[in-house]
């Protein structure tokens, strides 16, 4: 999550959740899901739980502390 981001099609990513509840055949292609599974287990990694759906209460308030107006990704680590 950054208030920067390499995705040219936007300024920036939040992600106040992360995860999701895998639904569809679909979910083996999520990029999302192989990026966190990658780091399940790593000590005070974000992604120490993997993809299991987590809730970030101290990111809400997040975009409310920049500055310049930008073009946010919401949620892109979760469904």
């Amino acid at each position: 999550m950054s208030d920067k981001t390499s995705i040219e099609w936007t300024n920036a990513t939040w992600n106040p959740v992360t995860g999701c509840t895998r639904v569809s055949p679909g979910c083996d292609h999520c990029y999302a899901l192989t990026f966190a599974e990658r780091f399940r287990g790593v000590p005070n990694h974000p992604y120490e739980q993997g993809f299991d759906l987590k809730l970030w209460p101290d990111r809400l308030g997040l975009p409310l502390s920049w500055k310049k107006p930008r073009r946010i990704f919401v949620n892109s680590m979760s469904d």
